[in-house]
């Protein structure tokens, strides 16, 4: 297939291409060998997380919480190199082996490969560097200039809605992308990604939810059970 005909083929990252979620993973690697930090890290993020179910909270609360117990005073070279570990691994053994099969396929037509994550860019970077992605987008962590971890992000939680919001910017940022955009199959597991289902021509729940597995069956769309 030649360049002009490739499309664009757009990834969801926590149990589409992997098997498991993996922030909390990639916490429970900085806190396993430090018991004091358990109970008022599972206190604090779990009334985070009982207050975001019942809409007292934006999502990204919860995962502030536990940077906040788990990662305080660290620095970006030590995150880097953690999340460039938690990588190896997870591409080892942590995939999907449908997941596998589905980027090698796209990668013989010529698509872009594009990973859309609200995981953090620490672990989102390496791992679609180590699987020949072309892009990557992701919650950003924010450091200040001397490399010590702020208690914030840089960019909004990349989940829901502002997953099409940074996908629209990266098209404008790339304009060869944007010619590409009319032929994009996109693969998630959640409902929550509605909005970047709706922009593609080729919908894959993976996985799904029970909201998307529904709706998925309700549109036609297929369902991939890798």
């Amino acid at each position: 297939m030649s360049k002009t005909q490739a499309g664009l083929a757009i990834f969801d990252l926590d149990y589409t291409l992997t098997r498991r979620g993996t922030w909390g993973r990639f916490v429970w690697r900085w806190v396993k060998f430090r018991p004091h930090i358990w109970l008022p890290l599972l206190i604090s993020t779990g009334l985070m997380q009982w207050q975001y179910k019942r809409g007292l909270r934006p999502r990204v609360d919860v995962k502030l919480a536990m940077m906040r117990w788990a990662m305080k005073d660290a620095t970006q070279d030590d995150l880097i190199q953690r999340g460039i570990e938690f990588a190896k691994y997870e591409v080892s053994s942590g995939l999907r082996a449908g997941a596998i099969d589905a980027i090698k396929t796209h990668q013989a037509k010529g698509d872009v490969l594009i990973i859309i994550s609200a995981a953090v860019d620490i672990i989102v970077n390496p791992i679609g560097a180590l699987m020949g992605f072309d892009h990557m987008m992701s919650t950003e962590m924010e450091f200040d200039l001397n490399g010590k971890m702020q208690l914030s992000f840089k960019t909004p939680n990349c989940y829901g809605a502002d997953k099409t919001k940074r996908y629209v910017q990266l098209l404008e940022a790339f304009p060869d992308l944007k010619q590409q955009s009319d032929n994009v199959t996109f693969y998630s597991d959640s409902i929550s990604d509605l909005d970047m289902f709706n922009l593609a021509h080729r919908c894959v729940a993976v996985h799904p939810d029970k909201k998307l597995s529904q709706h998925a069956k309700e549109q036609g769309w297929e369902v991939a059970n890798w």
